[in-house]
């Protein structure tokens, strides 16, 4: 066995990774094309998937399937509907007016022949239920249209009369008027008739088996109904328009434009970027190439995984361009360093990748791990994010370490000639060395200012509130953001939250007039409340429903308009009802009278100040109907306040578990408990800075700000990785923590400096989005990443001049010779000396006296020497 066989064997593991990372390199350059084409077809098989990428902003869709709010949800929709319709809301000059009830006809009529419009409500149609001698009416409000004053004022009377219609139909004052429109519960694609049309048994297991509307037919309707409004909207007749279905329709519109928008503006960005710095076109088409494909496969697994895009994964296609950049930016500065020195291309992209391979795969790993802590939110969204955004890394670190290095052999790439007059260092490196020389002169002085830096950030870490607010997310002039809040102060309410109310395993138990007294006395109670400024507007339950019937049997006399105290008059009132030939019953209770609804209407608010309202909602009902019901809270405010809980604990978790994930990692690399323990300090303070920064300047902390912390970790480790495997090479060498950290910075300083910008561009994106919490998300990550770059070549530095031997004493501690560059010319010569001229040993660092000898964060590390070097 030869000398260098052996060696080789007694290679450490790091040095023998390194090693078969050239080794892979120089595999791909032999067979590029094979390479090329492998890679294309694993793209075009994944890309196949992307027509069946869909969006959704629903409210459900914040929720995972089995979570319980979710599961009710659903159990309500079926049996009710949801709560996702269309609100139209008119200010006309005088509502009791023949001209303009003549026009809300026309609308109201149009309005319904729109497809997959279930019902729509409105003065037109509003029920009016009255006694005729001994028969019980129910009919429309304006069955019979008027005709005259007379008419109008007995109209006006009538409607003023129902409390039913306050705040529903009407505004209080008798300004506003309201149309309601639901949508069909139930898809059309796949139905055969009318078949749920019935109010009866035999639908129920088709009710269970059919499926909901879905997102592309919402919006559909949605925007028909919009185009609808617009025609009829005019200043005599004055149309607002609200609801959940318009509310998603302008979120949808939003995202792809917010989409599209942010990859183009950043991939422009980039591009010019990189042509500034290489100033070579295959230093942007290489890059790019190898990062939008791995993209696409990205895109392509959430398509085949059947995930849809929803509003935080919004902002991954922009952070997997500006991480797969980074990457590759790693690889191609060392790429044309060798070029221009004379290196075939071959030979230049296998010494880049045993030089640099390592800490890109590193690197990946911790930005996965910093992403995948998201996988165990209870947010939907934010765990799809936590899996699709590894697997989004993982396939830009994959391209990099395999599509990249066969590209580079099948490019033509020459070297580039020096340019003329350039006597003196680029202001880049002057930069940076500037760094260094202040990190390491003035060590004490850096680490203070950090320390006082980071008090600051805790003081405003204070003053952080949590908040999921959508409306605030829309730019101030958005129409459905007027809308809204029109609704809201016109009607007191533009939201609902909804009681599911069941007694399994009784029969007909809301026909019980003791329940529907306590249903009654509820409302009574439920209206009364007055937390932090919110109240509930009205309220509608089956028991209205009875008290109206029992009112107008008995000669509409209002002293009877009351819950009959006889259980079986209870059950012949409302079988009497639901002949009258009006459906409204199934709207709050089921054809076996064992499942009901209680609706509030409510003003939409934050969720955070919703919380105490519908939590003492929730304690009112269960101390009046829990014992002979139960008793489950529904609908989007529910979901809302559901996903408020969710931001926080998602955020403890995933900062949490990005920690755990990533420390050991950067233990892994360094080699060392301290090292690793060490180097997470200037990873962790941008996350400290960017939520301080949040606390001053009085950001929310929403479901998208809370993720910036643990995606800067990912991203921050990244440039950490670097310098530190940088780092490492040079201190074991010279033993001088000054001389390595100033190696370190002329060296892998620039491309770390690069990457940097390169990330600020990429999520500079975001700040042209229309989405308030979209634009924070990019101004605060652009702070965090500029944070992250200035803790690497300050902070880091600093600390490790306090914290590492220095001198003589510190080569002898590590058992390197002195001279160590002298020594590896003898025998096994570094090829790293080859792939990248190393900046000589200053005159301090040979002529520094010995320092005393202390445990370093790194362990010795014997020279390592490159394959080509060594006997065959």
């Amino acid at each position: 066995m030869s000398d260098s066989i052996l060696a080789a064997g007694r290679r450490p593991i790091r040095a023998r990774i390194e090693l078969g990372f050239e080794r892979w390199a120089r595999w791909v350059v032999n067979r590029p094309f094979s390479v090329i084409m492998v890679s294309l077809g694993l793209t075009a098989a994944l890309m196949a998937q992307l027509p069946n990428l869909t969006i959704d902003v629903s409210d459900e869709s914040f929720l995972h399937e089995g979570d319980p709010v979710r599961v009710a949800y659903r159990a309500y929709t079926r049996q009710f509907g949801g709560n996702s319709g269309v609100l139209l809301a008119l200010e006309p000059a005088e509502i009791f007016d023949l001209t303009f009830l003549e026009r809300l006809r026309e609308l109201h009529e149009a309005l319904e022949r729109v497809p997959l419009v279930e019902d729509v409500t409105s003065l037109i149609n509003a029920r009016d239920t009255y006694g005729r001698q001994d028969e019980l009416v129910v009919e429309d409000l304006l069955e019979d249209p008027p005709r005259g004053a007379a008419d109008l004022a007995r109209l006006r009377e009538r409607v003023f009369a129902n409390p039913l219609f306050r705040n529903t139909l009407i505004s209080e004052d008798g300004r506003v008027t309201t149309i309601v429109v639901e949508l069909d519960r139930y898809s059309s694609l796949n139905a055969s008739g009318d078949v749920l049309a019935g109010f009866g048994e035999e639908s129920d297991a088709i009710r269970e088996e059919a499926e909901f509307l879905s997102a592309e037919e919402e919006l559909r309707v949605a925007r028909e109904i919009v185009a609808l409004v617009e025609r009829y909207d005019s200043p005599e007749f004055p149309i607002h328009v609200t609801g959940g279905a318009i509310l998603e329709l302008w979120l949808f519109a939003q995202m792809q434009h917010d989409i599209l928008l942010s990859v183009g503006v950043s991939t422009a960005t980039i591009a010019l970027l990189l042509l500034m710095l290489f100033r070579r076109l295959s230093g942007v088409v290489l890059p790019l190439v190898v990062v939008l494909l791995a993209l696409l496969c990205s895109a392509g697994t959430m398509a085949l995984a059947g995930v849809s895009v929803t509003l935080p994964i919004q902002v991954l296609p922009t952070f997997l361009l500006a991480v797969g950049v980074c990457g590759a930016v790693h690889i191609i500065v060392l790429v044309y360093r060798a070029i221009d020195r004379g290196e075939t291309p071959a030979d230049a992209i296998c010494e880049a990748m045993r030089h640099s391979a390592l800490p890109v795969v590193m690197a990946g790993l911790t930005t996965a791990g910093g992403l995948v802590s998201f996988a165990a939110s209870p947010l939907a969204p934010v765990s799809h994010f936590g899996i699709f955004g590894p697997i989004g890394v993982v396939f830009s670190m994959l391209f990099v370490l395999v599509l990249l290095p066969a590209l580079v052999a099948v490019v033509p790439l020459r070297p580039r000639p020096p340019r003329a007059g350039a006597s003196s260092a680029p202001l880049i490196d002057r930069t940076l060395s500037g760094f260094g020389n202040l990190a390491t002169g003035h060590p004490r002085a850096i680490v203070a200012g950090a320390l006082a830096l980071l008090v600051l950030a805790v003081l405003g870490i204070l003053h952080l509130r949590f908040s999921h607010y959508p409306l605030d997310w829309l730019p101030a002039n958005s129409v459905v953001r007027i809308d809204t809040g029109f609704v809201n102060d016109a009607l007191h309410s533009a939201d609902e939250l909804e009681i599911l109310l069941e007694t399994p395993g009784v029969e007909n138990g809301f026909q019980d007039p003791d329940l529907l007294a306590r249903l009654d006395a509820l409302r009574t109670r439920v209206l009364a409340l007055d937390i932090n400024g919110i109240r509930a507007a009205n309220t509608t339950s089956i028991a209205d429903i009875l008290k109206e019937t029992h009112q107008a049997l008995n000669e509409n006399r209002p002293e009877f308009y009351a819950i009959p105290r006889n259980a079986e008059l209870a059950a012949q009132e409302l079988l009497l009802f639901e002949n009258s030939g009006s459906d409204d019953l199934e709207d709050f209770v089921d054809p076996g009278f064992s499942m009901a609804s209680f609706s509030l209407r409510i003003p939409w608010v934050d969720a955070i100040e919703a919380v105490p309202f519908i939590d003492r909602v929730e304690v009112l009902a269960e101390e009046m109907i829990g014992e002979r019901a139960e008793v489950t809270l529904t609908g989007g405010t529910v979901i809302f306040t559901r996903t408020f809980a969710a931001v926080i604990q998602s955020m403890a978790q995933s900062y949490g578990l990005a920690l755990l994930i990533v420390t050991p990692l950067m233990i892994l690399l360094i080699g060392t408990v301290r090292g690793g323990l060490v180097s997470m300090a200037p990873n962790l303070m941008p996350i400290v800075l960017t939520l301080g920064l949040m606390g001053w300047l009085g950001y929310d902390l929403d479901f998208s700000t809370m993720m910036i912390g643990a995606i800067v970790l990912g991203v921050a480790v990244d440039d950490t990785i670097h310098f530190l495997h940088v780092f490492q090479r040079y201190y074991r060498e010279s033993g001088d923590t000054r001389d390595a950290v100033q190696r370190t910075l002329a060296t892998t300083g620039r491309a770390i400096l690069v990457t940097s910008i390169v990330l600020c561009v990429g999520f500079a994106g975001f700040t042209l989005a229309t989405m308030g919490n979209i634009v924070a998300t990019g101004w605060l990550t652009c702070f965090a990443v500029a944070a992250a770059f200035f803790a690497d070549v300050l902070l880091a530095p600093a600390m490790l001049v306090l914290l590492l031997p220095n001198g003589s004493a510190a080569r002898s501690s590590r058992n390197l010779p002195s001279g160590g560059r002298r020594a590896r010319r003898d025998g096994t010569a570094n090829a790293q000396a080859k792939a990248e001229p190393m900046p000589p040993v200053s005159e301090a660092a040979r002529n520094r006296g010995p320092a005393s000898p202390r445990t370093g964060a790194f362990p010795p590390l014997p020279p390592h020497s490159s394959r080509r070097h060594q006997a065959p």
